[in-house]
């Protein structure tokens, strides 16, 4: 089929697709035996042709062309496009395209489509790991701003591709609809084989996971939410990133690139070379209603929650079972109408549908904690507080109140690319632990032994502001029992010491349970600056019983911020 041009609109596909009140086992294996996929939560979920009438890619001939329009209604869904890769083919191509049909409302109202590519057939439709060969989201192979194509052979691949075998049969370009402007959008898509000679696929080379970077026990920094080579077209290399985490101040680095986890096949070398650090591999796991942090390395997860029978629930689950931590990025991210298109899932809109026992951390904190310029926003451009921030800290209250155990922690979402805007580090979290190794960090994360600095290690120099201060709070009973964050005494009272170094010139504040306003105020006065405070049951107590936690807030270009988290105290009672 030369230069094969399928139109594909929406609303010719629409008569032919199920709706999701009304999906059942038969219309299920009939939607794929037609090459048709059943609906996702709104509207059109997935189109591909029908079985027989699908284009071949072989080295030589023309390339393989899709085109069609989306509108709002296709919005959060997936569109599959299937070619037959040819015998003899070593290379794929695939880049794409899209253009806005006329003029959208406003900076915030626009198109954007995500890109992957698997090579499963039938079984890329169902299955998270059968078939998938990567994920670049709306980052790479865009022609229409001049970006080189994707690509995979056996011995290599693009950033967020895996390299392995081209085998011959039918493949999918995925196209996820992540937002489509009010106006619609025209998208193209190219595919296009060679043959080329190639070498075989680089072997795997992990981190070991049983590393210990240093024996003794003691606060270690570190940034839960970091993205490097694979998340986008100008990521620093590894080397790099260890070189931003070191100025920056961290001792262990969590490496949560979007979606893929072929850094887990690559960063062996990067741990060797830096084994005073921790290299902890991760991912972000990208939906379209909301987005998380898995720590470890799994099977490959699923992203595409509504689509099919995938859902968030699902994810945590598998990654809970395959050992991982389980983390909410940025859950009050850009809430709305106005923000859903210009960050994609970002809003954390899925707390009904998870287990939260099954939540070990959340960010309350994410990226800068002061914007000096918001004016990108369609703002004043005068510095602000980061608006997410206090939203985060009070759903995580709610959690802690509603008796989830759920560790607060922050992440910078740095995609090393920017320094003018943020980098590795701008904002931290202190985690005590037993020694610098992996196991001793879940084992303290999972038990709160940890408090955010939202300047981090460094403060930010350009500006004039220095470091969060280090803070430590411990809590000793009449019978003896000592707690630090984190911690649950059974006891109705406690004796509370908090010390804050390097907090000259800020405050302290005491909160007990979800009470928005501080039990107490204290300006601090010196450094070290101790305080004592008698902490007690009584309150709004929760399932958890009463709990205590601790901030610390200076003001900075004139701006009121939050320079320290600490995760609580609980009492429960004898």
């Amino acid at each position: 089929m030369e230069n094969l041009q399928r139109r594909i609109r929406s609303q010719g596909f629409r008569r032919r697709l199920l709706s999701r009140g009304r999906r059942t086992v038969p219309a299920l294996a009939l939607g794929l035996v037609l090459g048709i996929s059943v609906l996702g939560p709104s509207g059109l979920s997935a189109i591909s042709s029908a079985a027989g009438d699908t284009p071949v890619c072989a080295p030589g001939k023309p390339m393989v062309q899709y085109s069609g329009t989306v509108d709002t209604s296709d919005s959060k869904t997936f569109m599959y496009l299937p070619f037959k890769v040819a015998e003899g083919t070593t290379r794929v191509e695939v880049g794409y395209a899209w253009s806005e049909l006329g003029t959208p409302r406003d900076q915030f109202d626009f198109t954007t489509l995500d890109l992957a590519l698997r090579d499963g057939g039938v079984r890329s439709w169902t299955s998270a790991s059968e078939g998938f060969r990567g994920w670049s989201g709306s980052n790479q192979a865009k022609l229409h701003q001049n970006q080189p194509r994707i690509f995979v052979q056996a011995d290599s691949a693009s950033r967020s591709y895996s390299p392995g075998p081209v085998e011959p049969g039918t493949w999918n370009v995925e196209v996820g609809v992540a937002a489509v402007s009010s106006v619609g959008a025209f998208w193209r898509v190219e595919v296009e084989c060679f043959n080329p000679p190639v070498g075989s696929p680089p072997p795997p080379d992990p981190v070991d996971p049983t590393h210990v970077a240093r024996p003794e026990a003691g606060w270690y920094n570190g940034d839960f939410h970091v993205h490097a080579y694979h998340s986008g077209p100008k990521g620093p290399s590894y080397p790099d990133a260890v070189l931003m985490a070191r100025a920056a101040g961290l001792d262990f680095l969590p490496i949560t690139e979007y979606v893929v986890g072929q850094h887990w096949k690559e960063l062996g070398p990067i741990q060797r070379a830096n084994p005073d650090m921790v290299i902890w591999p991760g991912r972000e796991v990208i939906t379209y209603y909301g987005h998380a942090i898995v720590l470890n390395e799994t099977s490959t997860l699923e992203y595409r929650h509504g689509y099919l029978d995938k859902t968030m629930a699902r994810i945590q689950k598998q990654a809970k079972e395959e050992g991982a931590l389980f983390s909410i990025a940025h859950p009050m991210f850009f809430p709305g109408e106005q923000w859903e298109k210009f960050c994609r899932g970002c809003f954390f809109s899925l707390g009904d549908e998870i287990d939260w026992t099954k939540v070990d951390m959340m960010e309350v904190h994410t990226g800068p904690i002061i914007i000096p310029d918001p004016s990108r926003y369609d703002l004043t451009p005068y510095p602000i507080a980061n608006p997410f921030t206090q939203t985060a800290i009070d759903a995580w209250v709610m959690r802690l109140r509603q008796g989830y155990r759920v560790t607060g922690v922050s992440g910078s979402d740095d995609k090393g690319t920017n320094p003018k805007e943020g980098f590795y580090g701008m904002t931290s979290t202190e985690v005590y632990a037993t020694e610098l190794s992996r196991a001793a960090l879940i084992e303290a994360v999972q038990a709160g032994h940890a408090y955010v600095r939202t300047f981090g290690a460094v403060g930010l120099p350009p500006l004039g502001i220095p470091p969060s201060p280090t803070l430590e709070m411990t809590a000793v009973t009449l019978d003896g029992q000592e707690g630090m964050f984190g911690d649950t005494l059974a006891a109705d009272g406690a004796k509370a010491t908090v010390t804050v170094n390097n907090g000259g010139g800020q405050t302290l504040e005491i909160f007990r349970n979800d009470e928005s306003v501080p039990v107490q105020t204290v300006p601090i006065t010196s450094n070290p600056f101790v305080f004592r405070f008698d902490a007690s049951r009584g309150g709004n107590e929760g399932p958890l019983g009463t709990f205590w936690r601790i901030q610390t807030r200076g003001t900075f270009l004139g701006v009121s911020v939050p320079t320290t988290v600490g995760n609580p105290i609980f009492l429960k009672g004898s």
